[in-house]
């Protein structure tokens, strides 16, 4: 019988995922990971495998975490304020430390494109993931009224992915608040007034 694991897997992960954020992932060692996890090494390699499989589940906890955090706001605020609320959730209600890491995802892309193929394509497949909430809000409102029927959701999806990297790019510069707002707010201004706030 294998003896069970004796540390919260989930809580280490989180560890891990903020611990890869902050640093990145070729940056990050064994002997960070295992510290800041606060396991051992037979541990880890029980729990999850080496650091590349390690790094794709803190990868993919991050976007579910970041996909939730969309989907809620839409239930709670409607579909085109629920875009606002993502930003300000995301960017400008939160320690500007954290905001200074960017996203995992940008950043991953960023880090390890023309790097390491497989895990910059799994970052982009999980930026897309968001692209398709961003979607699927403009579809909502578009039913609704809410957005004006010239306007094609698929489009403004794409557009609202790039508004969203280039911000999380902008964070890491350590571009003040009040100027990436004022970003945000020309950007959404394409969309219309519900989503400006």
């Amino acid at each position: 019988m294998a003896r069970p694991l004796e540390f919260d897997r989930e809580q280490a992960l989180v560890a891990a995922m903020q611990l890869f954020w902050r640093q990145g992932y070729t940056a990050t060692s064994m002997s960070q990971l295992l510290e800041t996890m606060e396991i051992g090494r037979s541990s880890f390699y029980a729990a999850f495998t080496d650091k590349r499989s390690l790094f794709i589940e803190a990868l993919d906890l991050f976007t579910a975490r970041t996909l939730k955090l969309l989907q809620e706001s839409r239930q709670q605020c409607g579909p085109l304020p629920a875009i606002r609320e993502f930003f300000s959730h995301t960017l400008f209600d939160v320690p500007a430390r954290r905001a200074r890491r960017g996203c995992l995802m940008v950043n991953t892309i960023l880090e390890l494109a023309d790097v390491d193929d497989e895990l910059s394509r799994r970052a982009r497949d999980n930026l897309g993931q968001i692209e398709k909430e961003f979607e699927s809000c403009l579809v909502q409102a578009a039913a609704s009224g809410e957005l004006a029927s010239t306007q094609d959701p698929a489009q403004l999806a794409q557009y609202l992915m790039m508004v969203n990297q280039g911000l999380r790019v902008a964070s890491r510069k350590h571009t003040p608040k009040p100027a990436m707002s004022a970003m945000l707010d020309t950007a959404l201004s394409v969309i219309g007034p519900a989503a400006a706030g």
